[in-house]
Order: structure tokens, then sequence, then C-alpha cells
């Protein structure tokens, strides 16, 4: 898998990837999946040179009492569900820069051209509409599901120094004021970054721990659930924070321990994927507390965008601005 990692690192260099597009993550789960169920390469080529590269998973599915088969290619995904309940986002192909565009037309006459050997394409996690003319030409319908989707661009937090106050309603700002004064009572509001891969790892347990915890009271199944999720993000972490690709957070008011932040990081953007907090009474806020501290943490080290990612999760849309 050496010379799929050259390459795939060779190519994001000529291109704009996202964590999930990036090797961190992909290479993570080519090496975390069994190999009967790792998906297959997907290789885009111009004048001899490779120019974009995705992963393809491939899934059979029966519909109307068993009677309908629809066999599914899955693009960076497995089509299993027990490995794909990690929920990629920010999902794409990876190509370079300059065949960006080009390669979603490709895509498309690729698959159209498969006739009988697939029925239906899905590309999970993205926020890129396919090309409408390059379905027209070839006769595909195309059917999406829409989530909301929340950022906070940093840049807006300039003249405040990474403070929250300035971009945030009146309503948001009085609620953040309160949590802010309650958990004062405890101590001191600080954030500890994990320096160590071991650190991360104790992080990533007890953010576990927290995160089941909160799930369970509420009587609904949690990312843990799964047998797949933890190895695979245990070796995540093994294989990318030396690069700081992974970023484990732990939120603190004095002694009391309020919440772990599970994030990625690639360039200039900040990905809040997971997260445990102490929020055992309804009547205290730590997650907005977590992310309020988290996020003058990324403006302070220089990211761009911090990223709450999909969800309708009220901790998370805390963020001024709105996604696509």
């Amino acid at each position: 898998m050496s010379g799929l990692e050259r390459e795939w690192r060779t190519l994001e260099g000529a291109g704009h990837p996202s964590f999930f597009t990036s090797w961190h993550w992909i290479g993570t789960l080519l090496s975390a999946l069994p190999p009967a169920s790792r998906p297959k390469l997907l290789r885009g080529t111009a004048h001899g040179r490779t120019v974009s590269l995705a992963l393809l998973g491939a899934s059979e599915t029966r519909r109307r009492r068993g009677l309908v088969r629809s066999r599914g290619l899955y693009l960076n995904e497995t089509g299993d569900p027990r490995f794909d309940a990690l929920t990629i986002e920010h999902n794409g192909i990876l190509a370079a820069a300059e065949w960006e565009l080009v390669v979603w037309d490709e895509l498309i006459g690729w698959f159209a051209s498969l006739r009988g050997e697939a029925d239906e394409l899905h590309l999970g996690g993205s926020q890129r509409r396919l090309p409408e003319a390059a379905l027209r030409r070839w006769g595909l319908g195309c059917r999406e599901t829409s989530l909301p989707s929340y950022s906070v661009d940093l840049c807006r937090l300039e003249d405040s120094g990474g403070e929250l106050y300035p971009v945030l309603s009146a309503n948001a700002r009085q609620q953040l004021r309160l949590a802010l004064r309650y958990f004062d009572r405890f101590g001191a509001l600080r954030l500890v970054e994990a320096a160590t891969v071991a650190e991360a790892l104790t992080f990533f347990h007890a953010m576990k721990e927290l995160h089941c915890a909160s799930w369970e009271r509420r009587g609904r199944p949690h990312s843990f659930s799964g047998g797949f999720f933890e190895p695979f993000h245990r070796l995540l972490i093994e294989r990318s924070f030396g690069e700081g690709g992974t970023q484990l957070l732990k939120a603190c008011a004095g002694d009391r321990v309020l919440g772990y932040l599970y994030n990625f990081r690639l360039g200039n953007r900040v990905y809040a994927y997971q997260s445990g907090f102490d929020d055992a009474d309804h009547r205290e806020r730590p997650g907005i507390v977590t992310h309020f501290l988290a996020i003058r943490h990324a403006f302070r080290s220089g990211a761009g965008v911090y990223d709450f990612m999909a969800g309708r999760n009220r901790a998370l849309t805390m963020g001024p601005s709105r996604g696509a």
C-alpha cells in the first residue's frame, strides 16, 4: 500500500482535499477494513498521468419484499453499514486542481457506461451537487437528502481576538455568558490539548465514556455502538496525530472536566467530529462552553474555519455562519 500512499499524498498536494479525502482518512480506512471488505480503487487519468483518485465500494440491496435487486456503488465507502457508520463528510473525488470540475462529468459518464453492472451510485456526505447537464445527457436521475451544516468563519473574529461575542445574536451572547458565569464558580476555565499520542488516546477514552453516558441517558444509540468505530479512530489517531491531523481537547472549569472534543485538522480547517460532555444536569451547557473555548483556540492556532459539520444538535449550532 506504500505505492498508493505516495501517489495519494502527491495528488493531495496538487488539489484541494478535505480531511475525509486525504490519506489520513483513506489510508486508515484501507488499513482497518478486513481485506474482503476493502473498496476498489477508482483512478482518473489524462495524458498518461493520474489526475484523480477515489475508493469505490459495492453492495447489493433488495427492495419491494426482496423482488427488486439494486446493485450500488459507494464513493469512498464500502456499502456495508457496519463500516460506513463512520459517517464520512466533505466527501468527493481527490483531483488535481485543474481537473476538479471535469472529473465529475467523467464520473457520471463512466457510471452510465456500466449499463447492467451497477444500478445506483451513492455519494454520501458530500457538499457538491452533481452536474445536472451531465445527468440529463446520460438520462440519469438523481435523488438528494439534505442536512443542515454549520461552520464559523474565523476571519470574522479578528477584531475581537478570537472572541465570539461580536458575531453572535443577542440571544446567543446571553446564553453563552450565562453558561460561562455558571462554570466560573468551579474555577478558571481552560482548554487542554493532548500533547502526545498516548495522551490523545487517554482523552479519546474519556470522551467515549461521557459520550456513551449522555446518549444512553436519552435512550438513543451512540457512535460507539458498533464494533468498527472505536478501533478505526484509535488507529486514525495513532497514524495522524504526529502530523497534526487529529486533535483531542479537554475543557475544564477548575478541577471539573466539562467535556472532550475529538477534532480533525487539514490546512486551515478544523473539523469538530465527535464530543463527550458532562451533561447529566440538563440545565448546564458544557457543550457550548467547550466549543467556545475550542473556537478561540482554533483562531489562535491560525485556523480559518471551525466546522461543526452536519447535524442539528443545539450545542453545535452556535456558529454564526451556516455552511452549504
